[in-house]
């Protein structure tokens, strides 16, 4: 049987979207499946620069310890790096936020060993 593509490989938008709010939420409610199930992050990176990201996974994925079960890690090369808990239903409104923004920028899910934070792995 041939290799078929994981299903998050094709879960990627540009910010800011032309979606329908019912859009924007159906995409976020598709990635947080795959944040559940596989050992992937769900990725924002601001453009024409990259200077903002952020990236948003399971809490056990990172060495920091944490209450809830997802964190949303902002790195930006001013500010540094930040890592905050957040429920399901924060991770779900910051993703459908992101992807009405005016600020331009792409999300994308990328498993967990080919991303960092702050030089070091997720």
């Amino acid at each position: 049987m041939p290799d078929t593509p994981a299903a998050w490989q094709d879960l990627e938008a540009d910010v800011p979207t032309l979606r329908s709010p019912t859009e924007a939420v159906a995409f976020a409610e598709c990635v947080l499946v795959e944040l559940r199930h596989e050992p992937v992050a769900a990725r924002f990176q601001s453009a024409p620069d990259f200077s903002t990201e952020w990236i948003l996974c399971q809490s056990k994925h990172l060495s920091a310890s944490a209450s809830e079960p997802f964190a949303r890690v902002r790195i930006d090369r001013r500010h540094g790096v930040d890592i905050e808990p957040c429920s399901r239903a924060e991770a779900r409104e910051g993703l459908c936020a992101v992807l009405t923004q005016s600020e331009l920028g792409r999300v994308d899910v990328q498993p967990i060993a080919a991303l960092s934070v702050g030089g070091r792995g997720c």
